[in-house]
């Protein structure tokens, strides 16, 4: 029973030992959570790539979905004269609320200063915009290194062959909204 007391004892007082932790034991510690953080990056960075992905493919999708419901409407009105303008502007203006990435039109030279993974307005050259993020894997094929650009178009029956849409002769099939270079975006 006395060896326990002293053991006991010995353990209170730390026995010659001083509290806390070695050099070997830090650098040990250090090396597991450099390990550990290593991991849960690499796992962590494709899936925030991927998120990015899926986030812009919605607001694309979003995009073409009220041009085609502005185009209707003007269609439904009467006032088909208008349609052409869908292509000129800026396709963002038909959000009641445009995305939270959303940073509004940027004027000549200023693309660069635009943050990662937001879309913008190009009013130099009517382009829509989306800067990607870090994280994505995203190959422009020939195009701007870190964006897709965006043109709306119009596309119609030119009936009267003269290359430029009249509501009165031509037939509209639509609006679309592509991308002006091509580029591959895998998931």
């Amino acid at each position: 029973m006395n060896a326990w007391r002293a053991l006991r004892s010995c353990r209170s007082r730390h026995c010659g030992r001083a509290a806390g932790f070695s050099l070997i034991e830090l650098a040990v510690v250090v090396v597991i959570v450099g390990i550990l953080a290593g991991v849960v990056l690499d796992r962590l960075l494709p899936v925030l790539g991927r998120a990015e992905r899926a986030a812009f493919l919605q607001t694309q999708a979003d995009l073409q979905s009220a041009l085609l419901l502005e185009a209707a409407e003007r269609i439904t009105t009467g006032d088909t004269s208008r349609l052409a303008e869908l292509a000129d502007g800026n396709p963002m203006r038909l959000f009641l609320r445009p995305p939270a990435n959303y940073v509004g039109s940027v004027r000549t030279g200023g693309a660069d200063m635009v943050p990662r993974a937001s879309w913008y307005f190009d009013e130099r050259d009517g382009l829509l915009a989306y800067r990607v993020g870090r994280e994505a894997r995203f190959d422009p094929l020939g195009g701007p290194r870190d964006r897709v650009e965006f043109r709306v178009a119009l596309v119609y029956d030119d009936r009267d062959g003269d290359s430029s849409f009249d509501p009165v002769r031509d037939r509209f099939e639509g609006l679309k909204l592509e991308p002006t270079h091509a580029y591959r975006w895998p998931e």
